[in-house]
């Protein structure tokens, strides 16, 4: 029971990253497929979401879509770069469970 506390804390790391990788999804979404109006409510989360992608990515593939909106590739990439620490970070909590 000794590792208890830092599987739990990995584990817990995991979930949310991959919260937040699923939530990026829903916004690229959103961005891309959303009439005008309601995608005008999305601006200060977008602005907040831009403003935590790094500068190198900032702004990389993204591209207008048929709806009037744009795909964000910058948020899709941070999205399945999340996704792969959740999976590398739960597999750290399983070594450590098996360890205990």
């Amino acid at each position: 029971m000794r590792n208890g506390l830092p599987s739990a804390v990995l584990r817990f790391i995991s979930l949310a990253c991959r919260c937040l990788a699923w939530a990026l999804v829903a916004l690229v979404v959103a961005d891309a497929l959303l009439p005008a109006g309601p995608r005008s409510l999305l601006l200060p989360l977008n602005g907040a979401v831009s403003a935590c992608v790094p500068a190198p990515l900032s702004g990389l593939f993204v591209f207008p879509t048929p709806f009037g909106g744009a795909f964000r590739g910058d948020f899709a990439i941070l999205a399945v770069v999340l996704l792969v620490i959740d999976w590398l970070v739960a597999r750290l909590s399983a070594s450590v469970d098996r360890a205990a």
